[in-house]
């Protein structure tokens, strides 16, 4: 058995962080004790970070019986002025009390909390949504269940589900890697946040070989030693004055191992990237950050690894780059020269809708083809082993309106993106 492996810091090499995010601090409130927590997080980390501070509560619709029909979400215009400012009155001193000094803005809106709130971050460009956990209660009492998990899946703007003892900036964090550009870019997010003499541990779970079978023993080593080369080029990358690091490599199931880790360590804060491959994945996040959401004993910062995270992670110098428009009179054409010249390449792919938010479609998947039909227009891309073998799948996207085509300064082709009437579709190839 060859025991091969794709080096860890093939990632890192190309992909580094242009710009921290520098909007305000974004504290989500529902008016209960589980609340509380966020104010306090948010006084603590805006003082770290130099950053404002804004409050906003979510209030859902009215629902209505009506008869042979439903419930349905109705919003009683003639009394909605004295609910919000009955909710306004009720945050605004839920502030006053929690942080006295504090004149954050407070807002108020009607609707889905998680739609709300995540529509609100991405109006103000916040840098982060903090909102307030139970300890050990799965966020059943914060902001209505697992809204927390829901605000990952529509939004692309970190969320840190904090516990009432982070009052001041984290000093004992965990980071989880798996040495993607993924996670180094939570971790770069992360960092303005901590305490400036923060401990970091930086933990990778391995998959848990078999040591009775020495194929797998030897594969196991090979990794180990991957492991090491990525913990080094991510410290590298991470490196700051008065900071600690540590690497921890550990094997068996991620979230159980995390959580272990994370309680003997007494973590004021674990940091993860939530990045979902493919639309069921990305509906539940994963198993290792949705038990971390529900379960960990301590705060959590989650960096949703949806479109713009991952465009961020990417990003590189503008000189380095260049884009073409490819002619939508022969977009077939062009799409078949695309394919001659890629097919093969292992590539990602992200939907950004409108209705939807950013989402990832794929990770890993070898590029097939591209075709165009012009009387649409519609492009049919196509992932898998082979259009000969029948090995593959199809994405089409209708309604069509422009392509272009990202190229880097040694003519590699980096992106192909689709515009279509209700957003785009992006092949991040790499």
């Amino acid at each position: 058995m060859s025991t091969a492996t794709r080096p860890f810091t093939d990632t890192f090499s190309t992909y580094r962080l242009q710009t921290q995010p520098a909007g305000p601090i974004l504290v989500a409130s529902d008016t209960s004790s589980q609340s509380d927590a966020a104010f306090a997080a948010a006084h603590a980390l805006a003082a770290r970070t130099h950053s404002d501070v804004r409050v906003v509560s979510a209030m859902r619709p009215f629902a209505m019986p009506m008869y042979a029909f439903d419930t349905m979400p109705v919003v009683f215009e003639q009394n909605d002025g004295a609910v919000r400012a009955a909710r306004q009155s009720l945050v605004s001193a839920q502030r006053d009390r929690t942080v006295p000094d504090a004149t954050w803005p407070v807002a108020v809106l009607t609707g889905d909390p998680a739609h709300e709130i995540v529509a609100h971050a991405r109006a103000i460009e916040s840098r982060l949504i903090v909102v307030g956990r139970g300890r050990h209660a799965a966020l059943q009492r914060a902001l209505g269940g697992e809204t927390v998990l829901r605000l990952l899946q529509l939004g692309d703007t970190p969320v840190l589900a904090t516990e009432a003892k982070l009052t001041a900036s984290p000093k004992r964090v965990v980071i989880a890697t798996d040495f993607s550009e993924f996670s180094l870019y939570a971790a770069q997010i992360a960092l303005p946040l901590l305490d400036p003499h923060a401990h970091i541990s930086l933990v990778h779970v391995a998959p848990p070989f078999a040591q009775t079978d020495p194929a797998l023993l030897e594969r196991a080593i090979a990794y180990r030693n991957q492991a090491q080369h990525g913990f080094a080029s991510l410290r590298s990358h991470l490196a700051r004055e008065s900071l600690t690091f540590e690497d921890v490599y550990v094997e068996g199931n991620p979230s159980d191992e995390l959580l272990k880790l994370i309680r003997a360590l007494d973590a004021d804060l674990v940091v993860l990237a939530t990045h979902g491959y493919g639309f069921l994945r990305r509906m539940i996040l994963g198993s290792v950050a949705a038990e971390l959401v529900r379960h960990a004993p301590c705060s959590v910062l989650c960096i949703p690894g949806s479109a713009r995270t991952l465009l961020a992670a990417r990003s590189r110098p503008a000189t380095s780059s260049q884009t073409r428009s490819l002619d939508m009179a022969v977009l077939d054409a062009e799409l078949n020269a695309f394919t001659a010249r890629n097919a093969g390449r292992s590539c990602t792919v992200e939907i950004d809708r409108r209705d939807l938010g950013a989402q990832i479609l794929g990770h890993g998947l070898p590029l097939v083809g591209a075709t165009a039909e012009m009387t649409a227009p519609r492009v049919t891309l196509m992932f898998g082993a082979s259009t000969l073998l029948g090995e593959h799948i199809s994405h089409t996207i209708p309604d069509v309106t422009a392509v272009d085509l990202r190229t880097n300064s040694v003519g590699q082709e980096q992106v192909l993106r689709i515009a279509h009437a209700d957003g785009q579709t992006l092949i991040l190839l790499d």
